[in-house]
């Protein structure tokens, strides 16, 4: 292993977490919200463009992903079945 780099790493992970959750977060910036509404209006209109308004987007997405496989899966947000015990 690489203790020297896993001590950095841990480094920099302490401080992220403390300066996260001990400085109070900065107010936004009147032109950082319009920023943002730029590049959330701009990702909207490319998200439509490439799932929404393109045709070849649903059979290139079937083709490429195993979407039978997937629904064959017994996933679900709660198990199916619980155990007895504890």
């Amino acid at each position: 292993g690489l203790p020297g780099l896993a001590v950095l790493s841990m480094e920099i992970y302490a401080s992220a977490v403390l300066e996260a959750t001990l400085l109070p977060m900065p107010k936004p910036k009147e032109s950082w919200r319009e920023e943002m509404n730029k590049l959330a209006a701009r990702a909207h209109r490319t998200y439509n463009s490439v799932v929404r308004e393109n045709s070849d987007f649903v059979p290139y997405f079937r083709r490429i992903t195993p979407l039978n496989a997937l629904s064959q899966l017994p996933l679900g947000s709660r198990p199916a079945k619980r155990k007895q015990e504890g």
